[in-house]
């Protein structure tokens, strides 16, 4: 049996706090990079939306000092408010970073714990650059062990497995030692939640990934006086974070290769504004339509899924609000094949109830295949489509990746080109490209004031 100094997250907090800077593969800081990019290009279109407005307007009021950057307003907040505003703006819009495995949105929750730390302490670029990467590294860990079982049983991986990476980002920006980081990230485990049903009506998911962001910022900020939590808060088997929240693996796996193979490599982006889970079909109309098939043309399409694909996204589509278009497939396919696009520009109120959407969406049929299974959580959002067409034309096809994930990349002048898309309209060209340069030098940054600046200010 474990000792309580030999723990996971004991051993977590241990590679946490002696991680340096320098320890960072080249390729690792770039991607962190261009993470950090496409995060707060989410962010500051999320801090428009009606749900951003009213987290960002609450963490205003609430004030609190040292006041930290709130995105796209000339107010500040205190760090743990700050977190929570700017990580449900990310969240805000279904287009921040994915990693499959794990089911985690790690933008949402790392990048809003450690600017809001980093920027309250005076860290620098590099430190900022580290803290992303560390964070996401521990709660990527963390996903991949609590496995499919983990969402399938009625979580939300960003919300649970999301204060994880927050307090290790926070602990690294605060440079906690062993002991202390080690009591953040416990801490952090013992504040995880997040609700699926969340998913279908409610503004909450978004709130889930801010909640997580302040959580994380909390824990460490309770580290640092010396607050403790349980060190066997991962493996413990009564009420262990992996037995009372039906993880799948040995929580010993978490730390297998830690600090070698980086798993942050393996965050995909998004260029749809749809769950993760419905890109892959997406990506299918996409083909079909390059073959010949139109909306006027369609008879009949079948889309097979994963367990996992199905339970998110092949639900029977009601026309609710936004949340529910986006995290429903049939809605995507159908927007997809209206208006060969599923961004942010498709997704909005007058499309919901759409007669031509809805024509649509009754031509259409999603299931689960088991055989989609096989290949776990990396091949998760694998679909095959059939289309039949009122001619007697089948088109078939099978996507494995979704466009932007690790497996079928699609390179930095494409986030970049969808970061200028998100800031248009919301701020100014030349401010956009101020923040685009602050980033891409980030690790030359001796402060993050001037980030800070080109954040809080839009049209």
């Amino acid at each position: 049996m474990n000792t309580m100094s030999t723990t996971v997250i004991a051993r977590l907090g241990a590679w946490l706090s002696s991680l340096r800077y320098e320890d960072l593969p080249s390729d690792v800081v770039e991607h962190m990079k261009l993470c950090l990019l496409d995060g707060i290009g989410c962010g500051l279109f999320g801090a428009r939306q009606p749900w951003g407005s009213m987290v960002s307007g609450l963490a205003s009021e609430l004030g609190g000092r040292p006041g930290v950057t709130l995105f796209g307003r000339g107010e500040t907040a205190s760090p743990p408010n700050a977190a929570l505003a700017n990580g449900t703006a990310i969240h805000g819009y279904e287009i921040d970073d994915v990693h499959v495995s794990s089911s985690l949105h790690p933008a949402a929750v790392t990048i809003p714990a450690a600017l809001a730390v980093a920027e309250a302490e005076g860290r620098s670029g590099r430190d900022l650059l580290l803290a992303l990467a560390a964070g996401y590294e521990i709660g990527i860990r963390v996903g991949i062990c609590a496995g499919v079982s983990h969402s399938t049983s009625g979580f939300h991986v960003t919300g649970t497995v999301g204060t994880f990476a927050a307090a290790a980002a926070a602990a690294s920006c605060l440079k906690l030692d062993a002991t202390a980081s080690a009591h953040a990230i416990a801490l952090g485990a013992t504040q995880a939640s997040g609700l699926y049903a969340a998913r279908k009506g409610a503004m909450a998911k978004r709130f889930h990934a801010g909640r997580a962001a302040e959580s994380g910022v909390l824990a460490a900020l309770l580290a640092r006086k010396g607050f403790t939590g349980a060190l066997n808060g991962i493996e413990a088997q009564s009420g262990g974070f992996m037995s009372t929240m039906k993880g799948q693996f040995d929580p010993e796996t978490i730390l297998e290769g830690l600090g070698e193979n980086w798993e942050c490599r393996r965050v995909g982006f998004k260029l749809y504004a749809a769950c993760a889970s419905a890109h892959t079909t997406i990506d299918a109309v996409r083909e079909l339509t390059a073959a010949g098939l139109r909306a006027d043309n369609l008879q009949h399409l079948t889309i097979s899924l994963s367990k996992k694909g199905a339970m998110n996204v092949g639900w029977p589509y009601q026309p609710v609000d936004i949340v529910s278009a986006q995290m429903n497939g049939s809605f995507a396919a159908a927007i997809q094949l209206l208006e060969g696009d599923a961004f942010v520009k498709q997704y909005r109120q007058d499309r919901l109830a759409d007669p031509d959407v809805l024509t649509l969406i009754a031509k259409m049929e999603f299931r689960h295949e088991p055989e989609l299974d096989a290949g776990g959580a990396a091949n998760r959002h694998r679909v095959t489509a059939v289309a039949r067409m009122t001619d007697g034309r089948v088109l078939e096809t099978d996507v494995p990746h979704r466009t932007g994930s690790a497996e079928r990349p699609v390179g930095r002048q494409r986030i970049e080109q969808k970061f200028f898309s998100l800031c248009d309209g919301i701020v100014p060209p030349a401010q956009a490209h101020a923040i685009a340069s602050t980033i891409a030098t980030m690790d030359a940054q001796a402060t993050l004031r001037e980030l800070g600046r080109h954040l809080s200010a839009t049209h």
